[in-house]
């Protein structure tokens, strides 16, 4: 019985090798910019297999909200132009740039009304302005080989840069005191494409021969119980 166990042991299930899925996910935010973050993604991991492709693809967003006051001693027109910016980077070498903005927004504003708030008739609270967008970065050559590894990518300097870049002008005032906030957020999925590691298959003669033996050692155990 020993014998047939370990017999048994030794043979190998079948399995077809192929390209597999395998999705990982990072994200911060809502922040208050200008921040940085490394990417808490995983690598690939080579035990798994051989890695075929990845493809990172970001959602980006920004909560901003922008307030001005003409502190001149004439009227003025303020405009303003929400707007962000996401930097994927590895290191200091930027691999992707997504810029997001929103149509910009004008206020008729009197002459200074004494009062800093940015409100009454030389002030104005435009809101907050909500945008998004979407970039995808693919890899490849040298590029692909080093998201190999068990360790995470922002191990290896890949992150994430996030910056307010709105503006707020008059034209042909000087005067003026503008508030910016903003905050912001992304969201990775990163897919990686690889090959599962293949399970030895015997080969049909080998099986065959493997059946013979089945049958051989039967026989021997019926023999040898009769002989008893």
């Amino acid at each position: 019985m020993k014998k047939l166990t370990t017999l048994l042991a030794g043979v190998a299930l079948a399995a077809g090798a192929q390209a597999t899925l395998l999705t990982v996910t990072d994200s911060f935010g809502l922040a208050v910019t200008n921040w940085t973050h490394l990417l808490a993604a995983s690598q690939f991991n080579p035990a798994l297999g051989t890695l075929n492709s990845a493809t990172l693809s970001f959602t980006d967003d920004i909560q901003q909200n922008l307030k001005a006051e003409n502190f001149g001693a004439s009227p003025a027109t303020i405009t303003a132009t929400p707007g962000a910016s996401f930097l994927f980077r590895q290191g200091a070498t930027n691999l992707l740039t997504t810029n997001l903005s929103a149509p910009s927004a004008t206020f008729q504003a009197t002459a200074f009304d004494g009062v800093l708030d940015f409100a009454g008739t030389s002030g104005h609270d435009f809101g907050t302005f909500i945008t998004n967008g979407t970039g995808t970065y693919v890899p490849t050559g040298a590029a692909l080989t080093a998201l190999i590894g068990t360790g995470t990518l922002g191990s290896l300097g890949y992150g994430v840069d996030a910056a307010g870049t709105a503006t707020i002008v008059t034209v042909g005032n000087g005067n003026l005191v503008n508030s910016f906030s903003t905050l912001a957020r992304y969201n990775l999925t990163l897919v990686y494409d690889y090959t599962p590691r293949a399970i030895t298959v015997p080969e049909p003669g080998s099986m065959a021969l493997f059946g013979v033996a089945l049958a051989g050692l039967g026989f021997m155990r019926r023999k040898a119980s009769k002989a008893a």
